[in-house]
């Protein structure tokens, strides 16, 4: 984790950021600690391709990005509050995995309309640990910030018009370099070239994994899937 020392935030925010290293390194069995922390750095690795060079439309998807569009940011204090709520994403999207199956349904089940959750919504095991994930990192952690709360919600599923932190954590989880599979090379180099067109690629390729697999398919994926072809299907 030396590398967060690299990043332009203040003490407080990396003081957190170790916090929760700390929480999940003891909490997490050792191959889902792997997986967080790698997709942490590449996460880090596409924010600073596309938002270190200050790329304007990037910094224009961060207006868009509530609690990050205030008329006093600079563009150097956005990117702060970015990284922070980026680092913070990455380290916790998988925290539900720490639970059971059935301990996220009794969550879920409990916490429905709280946590928005649908009879389908229980009936998808891969997609449990991000929706009640979400709710349990709100209690646990105290985090109350809606942008790193449907990160961790949606980062298994996706939704319409995702913005940047989205697509960057929902392709980091993905492609991440522990990750071992025919296409993931491929999807790596062209996150780094269009980060819009590599969602689309990665959400196919994860449409092609469950229908091979006869896993069940999330009704709003098809939605979802239709909504990312009108934007970036060219």
């Amino acid at each position: 984790m030396d590398f967060i020392n690299n990043l332009k935030l203040n003490v407080n925010q990396k003081n957190y950021i170790f916090e929760i290293n700390d929480i999940i390194f003891k909490k997490f069995p050792p191959d889902l600690y792997e997986h967080t922390i790698g997709t942490l750095k590449w996460a880090l690795k596409l924010a600073q391709n596309y938002l270190l060079n200050k790329n304007k439309s990037y910094l224009d998807d961060l207006n868009n990005i509530k609690d990050i569009n205030v008329n006093y940011y600079s563009d150097d204090d956005k990117l702060s509050e970015f990284y922070y709520k980026l680092c913070i994403c990455a380290l916790l999207h998988d925290y539900g995995k720490i639970f059971n199956l059935n301990e996220l349904k009794e969550i879920l089940l409990k916490f429905k309309s709280e946590i928005d959750a649908t009879e389908e919504d229980l009936k998808i095991d891969c997609i449990l640990h991000g929706f009640a994930g979400a709710f349990i990192v709100k209690k646990e952690f105290n985090i109350n910030d809606e942008i790193i709360l449907n990160v961790i919600k949606y980062h298994t599923t996706g939704y319409f018009n995702m913005n940047i932190l989205d697509k960057i954590i929902y392709i980091s989880d993905k492609i991440e370099e522990n990750r071992i599979y025919k296409e993931v090379y491929y999807l790596r180099q062209l996150s780094l070239k269009n980060i819009n067109l590599c969602l689309l690629e990665v959400y196919k390729n994860n449409i092609i994994y469950i229908i091979k697999n006869n896993k069940k398919i999330y009704s709003n994926t098809c939605k979802i899937w239709n909504n990312i072809c009108e934007l970036y299907g060219g």
